[in-house]
């Protein structure tokens, strides 16, 4: 266990220093941050175990998730995924991965978009509004990623640091706005048991609108996995802390390989406002499908009031 102490407080010093460094603000208070759709999960695996996943992201995945876990990837994958999301918003996330050939380094890398259509425009004329035509709002993010595993081999074998790099463009009818945000993880496997992971999500300077500069949803995310000795069970603990945004989720799942191309998934995700959506948000199961190097993914996941949400995401490994 003296192992996992130091590589948890070594990742720590990682991962806690660059937020102090660039974002000095942190206790500012209570607000509303910008580029909201990166708060947006994608991949129907690790949503039908309720976002429970930064430890167990070593897929294509975890170039959303931890891109220290694409260190655990040894062949080239690619994964695609789509939500038709409330009030017509479409949603996609395509990723993919690459180990490079005689090295510890893996790359890879994203993109998602959001895309708000036919919104009606409004004009002020004499005190009132009036219609004025239509617009759309969309959202993009490219997301450049490197993992690297053993970095310090001579003191922790099992340790893995990643890094991303983002490149955000919102557009609103004519206007756009440009950012650029920084991740950094760290994953450790513990033994064939227990993993944990470590990560800070979305350091930037925010993006800038016109004249405003909104924060970006800067965030804290650790997860532990645990494999007990059922046969095939896989349990997943996360944490998300939210700094600008005040808000703090925890996620537990779980997926359960029923046969060899066929797994459940079940899993909660604590903080959403229940009072006002219902009290089945945060509920979260699936399904996935593997054939060979094929996968597919299926997710469901219930927003009370604003309906519900159905997320299927496809995955492919080349030799």
């Amino acid at each position: 266990m003296s192992k996992f102490f130091i590589a948890l407080s070594c990742v720590a010093v990682l991962l806690v220093l660059p937020t102090r460094v660039f974002i000095p603000c942190l206790e500012a208070g209570s607000g509303t941050t910008g580029a909201q759709f990166l708060k947006i999960a994608p991949a129907a695996r690790p949503l039908g175990m309720g976002g429970a996943y930064s430890a167990m992201a070593e897929d294509s995945n975890a170039v959303y998730y931890n891109p220290a876990g694409l260190s655990a990837v040894s062949k080239t994958e690619v994964g695609a995924t789509y939500l038709k999301y409330f009030q017509d918003i479409n949603y996609g996330f395509l990723s993919a991965v690459i180990p490079l050939k005689d090295s510890d380094i893996t790359a890879g890398g994203g993109i998602t978009y959001l895309i708000v259509p036919d919104i009606e425009k409004r004009s002020a004329t004499n005190d009132t509004l009036t219609p004025d035509g239509r617009f759309n709002a969309t959202d993009t993010a490219l997301t450049l990623s490197l993992s690297h595993r053993n970095p310090v081999p001579s003191v922790l074998e099992s340790l893995a640091l990643g890094a991303n790099l983002k490149l955000i463009n919102q557009t609103i009818d004519d206007k756009s706005a440009f950012a650029a945000a920084l991740d950094i993880g760290g994953f450790y496997k513990i033994d064939e048991r227990f993993s944990v992971a470590v990560g800070v999500v979305n350091i930037s300077n925010g993006v800038k609108f016109i004249e405003k500069t909104d924060p970006l949803p800067l965030a804290l995310r650790a997860g532990t996995v645990y494999r007990p000795p059922v046969k095939d069970l896989t349990v997943a603990l996360d944490i998300d802390q939210y700094f600008i945004d005040q808000k703090l989720y925890a996620s537990v799942g779980a997926e359960y390989l029923v046969v060899k191309i066929l797994c459940l998934r079940a899993g909660y995700k604590y903080g959403y406002d229940i009072a006002s959506l219902g009290s089945t948000v945060g509920l979260a199961g699936g399904i996935g499908f593997k054939y060979y190097d094929l996968g597919i993914d299926y997710a469901f996941l219930p927003f009370g009031d604003l309906g519900d949400t159905h997320r299927v995401s496809f995955s492919l490994k080349f030799p």
